[in-house]
């Protein structure tokens, strides 16, 4: 039953990725706001498609964490259910993504209004000042970001290292990092056809103030994540 579930869940997740991005043009003509609604009703409907077909729901904890204005929202990645229930639970966030995201036909031009962050790593050294640049923009007018530090999915209790990007952008952009845990990967694998019924927990943890030395801000950061996410695991 879990594979028919699970085969279900994935033609109505492709159909209505398919059907918010056509139809989600008609939102890109008003202000950049708006354009958020979009990535918003996504999550709505693969939620509930999520809770109806794979009995597969979600808690937030910790949401008095967050702070009102800029800030960068560093979160643990084990699985492709995070890149759309963040759109619920962090409206109007940008996400920094990776270059080849771009060339998605329709979803292109949502990430355009957006003014999502792409880092192309052909570039090397300068994708990082690049993705620092962009970032700046991004937190002038006020927004939050989205990065995953460790750049990539990681099975959960899969020891990792955490990319040096976010440390640049500790640094450069002066706000507040706000570190998040998650227990996606145990019933959403990353590279598998199956899920699992349940309930996900994504915990926001206490925000890291800026002006720490960048060897301590990420020994800081990773420890939070990778604690709490050890914990959440275990539950």
């Amino acid at each position: 039953m879990r594979y028919i579930k699970s085969f279900t869940f994935n033609i109505y997740f492709f159909l209505v990725s398919f059907g918010c991005a056509f139809f989600g043009l008609l939102f890109l003509l008003g202000r950049r706001k708006t354009a958020f609604l979009v990535p918003k009703i996504w999550e709505r409907l693969l939620s509930f498609g999520a809770r109806w077909l794979l009995e597969l729901d979600y808690r937030v904890e910790g949401l008095e964490n967050l702070p009102k204005g800029a800030c960068i929202l560093a979160s643990k990645h084990q699985s492709a259910w995070e890149t759309f229930t963040f759109c619920g639970i962090f409206p109007g966030a940008v996400f920094i993504a990776k270059q080849e995201l771009r060339y998605l036909p329709l979803m292109n031009f949502h990430f355009d209004k957006q003014k999502t962050i792409f880092v192309n790593r052909k570039l090397g050294s300068l994708a990082r000042e690049d993705m620092i640049r962009q970032a700046k923009e991004r937190i002038a007018d006020g927004d939050q970001i989205v990065i995953y530090p460790e750049g990539t999915r990681h099975a959960p209790g899969a020891k990792t290292k955490y990319k040096q990007g976010i440390a640049g952008l500790y640094k450069e952009l002066n706000v507040p990092v706000v570190p998040i845990a998650l227990n996606s990967g145990v019933y959403w694998p990353r590279r598998s056809f199956l899920k699992k019924p349940g309930t996900i927990t994504v915990s926001v943890l206490p925000q890291i103030l800026p002006g720490l030395d960048s060897e301590i801000f990420m020994n800081t950061l990773q420890t939070a994540i990778e604690t709490k996410s050890t914990e959440l695991i275990k539950r």
